[in-house]
């Protein structure tokens, strides 16, 4: 009876994640195994807890400081599960970019972004929509700095997931 539970409560976990993403594949077959993948995230057009990243910025003195934490632990999360087939990183000469654009963090600090991998052409070879963290709690203490980096490393994981699942057709 526990197994069962536990398995309905892990795909409940996956459903309520995987809610309202929208993957599009064009070509990931050119991609050699192993492959070092350029990576950029942009904030610029995110609300943060509410508030453009300007504003944030203003609002959370120290967001210039962590913002590159905050993009570290989306890799960190994201390289986590993609371990071994395809690396992500700053990789200035890869022929591939995989651009991350958030779109919102919540009040809670989960962060929720697109993201498109293209060809030194610009090609788009993959593109995914509302990735996130998965579901909120009610409460999550720390600050909201804190708070950013834990789901942005969540995030990171769940986009490290649909990429590898895509990549070997899983």
């Amino acid at each position: 009876m526990k197994k069962k539970t536990l398995l309905l409560a892990f795909l409940a976990m996956l459903v309520m994640t995987c809610f309202g993403q929208e993957v599009t594949v064009n070509e990931m077959s050119g991609i050699k195994p192993g492959a070092r993948i350029n990576y950029s995230v942009d904030f610029s057009k995110s609300t943060i807890m509410g508030m453009t990243e300007e504003d944030f910025a203003g609002y959370e003195k120290d967001w210039k400081t962590d913002k590159p934490t905050v993009v570290g632990k989306l890799l960190k999360g994201m390289n986590t599960k993609l371990d071994g087939v395809l690396r992500m990183g700053s990789y200035k000469d890869s022929p591939y970019l995989l651009k991350v654009q958030v779109k919102t963090v919540t009040e809670q600090g989960n962060v929720i972004c697109d993201a498109t991998l293209e060809d030194s052409e610009g090609k788009v070879l993959f593109r995914v929509t509302n990735v996130n963290g998965g579901k909120e709690p009610p409460f999550l203490p720390g600050t909201k700095l804190a708070k950013i980096k834990v789901w942005a490393n969540l995030c990171g994981r769940n986009l490290g997931d649909i990429i590898r699942s895509v990549y070997l057709g899983d």
